[in-house]
């Protein structure tokens, strides 16, 4: 593990930003001289050593046992809000936006194809931590029409009572938990279990701290299980001008409608603004500033989850701790703007942008990393899993590799077997749980997608393995039986869980810290 540690740069501080090779890793080595010269310092730990090493858990009856059973390993999960897969080098970006995630991936475990079964952060979460689909954990919106920015009915609803969370799980397992959160909307059920919850709106850096701060502090003498969840790339992208530059974009902090663009370009009304019919002509110049705006924000946080990893190695605990980085839906760019706005379902009468909206792969298509400990159950260091791996997975083989045994009740199931078999196919998996507009589904198999209404019509589909970007409609450019397996596997599993679904909870409370917190993120009105 050290020889690999040092192989990442992941022992020093000031190495976490220098990469070798060809590539957008290679195009990363300007970042550095572009940020900040000195990078945070580990926080200070109360158990200091001279040279930190990593020291593997104790085998039972091994030497410093003492007659006790080999600790679980602690599990660390770096969450990234409204972060699209194909904006990471990991994932074929061109910009060097992602160097330590991507250390992670080339030592870990990338999945290729992993799929979020909500486009918007409070089902997705939700679904990661019980290991259900929205319809059977209830945190989300109801009814035929959605709008996540209207009043009373745009107040989700919590977790069902009685559904287990991940945390709870880990909690009755004897770990320490704690959250670290800067999106009201991960207030609505997924922070049971916690012993510590926070959730402020704050920046990649301040929560970057407070968790290095909290690795600091624990003694070795449980495991925890620690959440940190940023959302920079969020709405409103507002990065410090140094990460702007450092991705090659310092255009942007020229452009006039640059504040404008930590949004949209502003209001509906606006002529910059980009959710309504611009021209090709017109969008070009606003959609570079704002890519660059969101891939700086990415950068932002990328250096952070280097940091925090550098902390677990400071303090001894990277050895046998799960290492787990993912999103929880990604973020439209104008991407399918036109079949939106012909479909006309959005109900603020924007197209194009953001998210909550759609359930296309912009939305749906998230990174998902594995590193550290319990790798070795599944696989080698440095694979890549192409096949298709639903969030609803995500918790049953978390608990799988942490050995904590897992309640009854979930979705998904321990894939570590799954994982472990060269010749595994793909698994299926439905996405719903739209924050705008009418209750749409989706069934994706792992090379084909459907979309429809919930009771209605089919609307789009796609093959997804050779159109990637969804352009071509199979609904109108095939023929009519060739989608009838996911028309069918659809149906079934919307019965299926529409039986099973909890009594409906009641909507979750929105403090005025909690609506001042959103109407700066771009929900509230």
């Amino acid at each position: 593990m050290r020889s690999t540690l040092l192989a990442l740069g992941l022992l020093a501080l000031p190495a976490l930003l220098t990469l070798g090779g060809s590539g957008p890793a290679a195009r990363a080595q300007s970042v550095q001289s572009a940020l900040p010269a000195q990078p945070a310092q580990p926080a200070q730990s109360p158990h200091p050593a001279t040279t930190p090493q990593p020291t593997p858990p104790a085998q039972p009856g091994g030497p410093g046992d003492h007659g006790q059973p080999a600790r679980h390993p602690n599990l660390l999960i770096l969450a990234i809000d409204t972060l699209r897969a194909d904006h990471l080098g990991c994932y074929g970006y061109e910009r060097p936006v992602s160097p330590s995630i991507d250390r992670l991936a080339r030592a870990g475990l990338r999945f290729e194809r992993a799929l979020s079964n909500s486009p918007w952060t409070t089902p997705s979460f939700a679904t990661m931590f019980t290991g259900r689909y929205p319809t059977r954990h209830g945190a989300g919106l109801q009814g035929p029409l959605r709008n996540l920015a209207v009043g009373a009915e745009g107040v989700p609803r919590t977790i069902a009572p009685g559904i287990p969370t991940l945390a709870e799980v880990l909690a009755k397992a004897g770990y320490r938990t704690c959250g670290i959160a800067s999106n009201p909307y991960l207030l609505f059920g997924t922070q049971r279990g916690f012993a510590e919850f926070s959730c402020k709106f704050l920046r990649a850096d301040r929560i970057g701290t407070l968790a290095r701060m909290w690795i600091a502090q624990q003694d070795r003498d449980r495991p925890f299980y620690l959440f940190v969840h940023f959302n920079d790339p969020h709405e409103p992208t507002d990065p410090p001008s140094a990460f702007v530059k450092a991705i090659g974009e310092a255009d942007a902090l020229r452009d006039p409608n640059r504040k404008a663009l930590t949004r949209w370009g502003g209001e509906p009304d606006d002529p910059t603004y980009l959710g309504r019919k611009l021209s090709a002509e017109a969008a070009a110049p606003l959609l570079r500033t704002k890519r660059a705006l969101y891939d700086a924000s990415v950068l932002r946080v990328d250096v952070e989850i280097g940091q925090i990893v550098a902390q677990l190695q400071h303090e001894g605990l990277l050895e046998n701790t799960l290492v787990v980085v993912v999103s929880d839906h990604g973020e439209e760019f104008l991407d399918h703007a036109e079949l939106e706005r012909a479909r006309g379902f959005d109900p603020r009468g924007i197209w194009g942008i953001g998210h909550g909206h759609s359930l296309f792969d912009e939305l749906v298509h998230v990174p998902l990393i594995f590193f550290g400990a319990g790798l070795e159950q599944v696989t080698t260091a440095g694979r890549v899993i192409p096949q298709q791996f639903p969030l609803t997975e995500l918790m049953p083989t978390l608990l799988g590799m942490l050995e904590v045994p897992a309640p009854d009740g979930m979705d998904g199931l321990d894939r570590r077997e799954w994982l472990a078999d060269p010749h595994r196919a793909p698994i299926p998996g439905a996405v719903e749980g739209i924050a705008y507009g009418p209750d749409l589904i989706g069934w994706c198999d792992g090379q084909h997608k459907l979309i429809a209404e919930r009771i209605g019509r089919s609307l789009w589909g796609f093959d997804v393995a050779a159109d990637p970007r969804e352009r071509r409609d199979l609904l109108t450019a095939a023929p009519a039986d060739s989608l009838s397996p996911l028309r069918a596997a659809l149906s079934s599993w919307n019965d299926r869980v529409l039986l099973d679904a909890p009594p409906v909870a009641a909507a979750g409370e929105i403090t005025p810290e909690m609506e001042q917190a959103l109407k700066a993120l771009g929900y509230a009105q």
